[in-house]
């Protein structure tokens, strides 16, 4: 996979419409900055889960929602399907279908759920699962809008088998966005603005890229925690053990 020409097509497409994508990511932002000063426990009192707190909590768990559904959009811009209007409209894409939400919702909990109980063997087998389950919201919104039924768990057994033999390229593409995360910081978040965008297009750009490259079919879906089997892509890596691989 062609690293720099998949960042490259999406920094272009990103410095085209750029007054669209800030449009598109400012409510984001907003709720980001709003949830973020507001959930701070006050060390002043014996509870800290304040009225404030769980406001900032809320809306900070809101922007990651709303931020799945501009993964959506962020696929549409790559696949040249995206008509570049009404921003502020479509940073609300996740709620636009009862689907969207509810699936992303739940998919949610269930990735947040498996790759603790990874975390809990190791850190490094948390992080691996994470990457495996990474396509899991691309993957779902595809067949949802395919009209095809699909399940939550199918959607995750998917991801983990697109995700076959491409977690190093993955993990190395987050690798090349670690300067522009300490421009980030060094600007105190204001360059956020534009690598925030950036980076959602290059992971877009990366998941069309697998898929343009790999068919996968629908497969029987199984609970993938640390109890139960795994693909066998997974079963060479530190994450896995023998049993795992065998049943």
């Amino acid at each position: 996979m062609d690293r720099p020409a998949l960042k490259k097509d999406a920094k272009s497409i990103l410095n085209s419409h750029f007054s669209f994508y800030f449009l598109l990511w400012l409510p984001i932002f907003i709720l980001e900055a709003v949830g973020g000063i507001m959930y701070v426990p006050d060390m002043e009192r014996s509870d800290p889960f304040t009225m404030t707190v769980n406001i900032g909590f809320f809306l900070t768990l809101l922007a990651s929602i709303m931020t799945i559904g501009v993964f959506f959009i962020s696929i549409d811009a790559i696949r040249q399907t995206l008509t570049y209007e009404n921003p502020l409209q479509k940073s609300f894409t996740i709620f636009s279908r009862g689907e969207y939400f509810l699936g992303t919702i739940l998919l949610y909990i269930l990735i947040s759920i498996f790759t603790f109980l990874w975390t809990l063997l190791l850190v490094i087998p948390g992080i691996i699962k994470a990457f495996s389950y990474s396509q899991a919201y691309y993957i779902y919104r595809d067949a949802i809008d395919h009209g095809e039924q699909i399940g939550y768990l199918d959607a995750i057994t998917r991801s983990r088998q697109l995700m076959d033999g491409h977690k190093w390229e993955y993990f190395v593409m987050i690798l090349s966005f670690i300067g522009w995360g300490l421009v980030v910081l060094i600007t105190f978040g204001i360059a956020a603005i534009w690598v925030q965008p950036y980076y959602t297009l290059s992971f877009a750009n990366f998941y069309n890229e697998l898929a343009d490259q790999q068919t996968v079919q629908p497969t029987t879906s199984v609970i993938d925690a640390p109890q139960q089997s795994i693909d066998s892509s997974d079963s060479s890596s530190s994450d896995d053990t023998s049993d795992d691989s065998k049943q």
